[in-house]
């Protein structure tokens, strides 16, 4: 049986394909961009998120951790995550919950169950399946399989990529994708390298052979404000989607939303001083997009 960790399944969404989506999230991603949103997602092994703001400092995990990985200070319980193996013994130990796994072993059935409770609203809003990550391509099989059952009940399905990964397994999950969300966070490959962790040669060059292939591609750009909100970058990204026949871009708007997820990881959130763009900038960015003819959302 096929498994994964999962780390949450969305219902009721709608920004991350057509109609009333369903978004299974998974674990592991090659980049580390300074914005992520979703840091849970990032190492492929699971994790354990502390809320040092609910723990009563009782103790009762470190009594029960059999790995050395716990110890407390003054500010609370301090995790060993060289040592953690995220068994799950101190969440269970812990009465206030204040330590929870990130997410969940699944196997592909359990999670095609979980997603088909929202059959209906896909009938009738034109929705479906989107997997997202963390990155798809690390979890090709996991996904191919979901997708493949989500076929076989005509589900629509589609995925959230940065391209950074096997050709031929973007491809063959091409295979049971019909719509696929192509994350491009910088034109440059310097400057994506920079933000990101790695070059962008690879997400071009598989976006080239992707769009070869007549699916359905979007190509979306998280706009974090002093990093790639420039319109010399937009006007390459546009550069981009025509070379490639792409006649759809999306803009994602900077937000904070994954904030407490830093916390809970203590993790550092290096972009904390950001301010988010206001709307009439993102209407000039739009209509700069919109001017190549090609359709722009804010959002999306």
């Amino acid at each position: 049986m096929i498994k994964t960790t999962v780390c949450e399944i969305e219902h009721y969404a709608v920004h991350d394909g057509p109609g009333i989506r369903t978004v299974v999230f998974l674990k592991g991603c090659p980049l580390k961009c300074l914005w992520c949103s979703n840091p849970e997602t990032q190492r492929k092994e699971n994790e354990l998120y502390y809320n040092n703001s609910t723990c009563a400092l009782c103790k009762k995990c470190i009594q029960v951790c059999e790995y050395d990985a716990l110890s407390s200070e003054d500010q609370g319980i301090v995790i060993d995550r060289n040592k953690c193996i995220a068994c799950g013994k101190c969440t269970d130990a812990c009465p206030t919950n204040s330590l929870k796994l990130v997410g969940k072993n699944m196997e592909v059935e359990d999670v095609f169950k979980e997603v088909s409770k929202d059959v209906l609203f896909y009938r009738q809003s034109g929705g479906g399946v989107t997997v997202s990550g963390g990155e798809v391509l690390m979890n090709v099989d996991f996904a191919i399989n979901l997708f493949k059952l989500c076929k076989d009940e005509c589900i629509h399905t589609a995925i959230e990529t940065t391209g950074y990964g096997s050709f031929e397994k973007l491809k063959e999950l091409s295979d049971y994708t019909d719509l696929i969300l192509f994350d491009i966070k910088h034109a440059n490959d310097v400057i994506h390298k920079d933000l990101t962790g790695v070059g962008n040669a690879l997400i071009q060059e598989n976006l080239s052979k992707l769009s070869k292939l007549g699916k359905e591609i979007i190509i979306r750009i998280p706009l974090i404000p002093g990093l790639n909100d420039d319109e010399e970058n937009i006007k390459n990204t546009i550069e981009i989607a025509n070379a490639n026949g792409i006649r759809e871009i999306h803009i994602l708007p900077y937000h904070t939303l994954g904030l407490d997820k830093y916390r809970r990881l203590k993790k550092d959130y290096k972009l904390i001083a950001i301010k988010k763009h206001e709307p009439e900038y993102l209407e000039s960015l739009k209509k700069l997009v919109e001017n190549s003819s090609i359709k722009c959302i804010i959002g999306g």
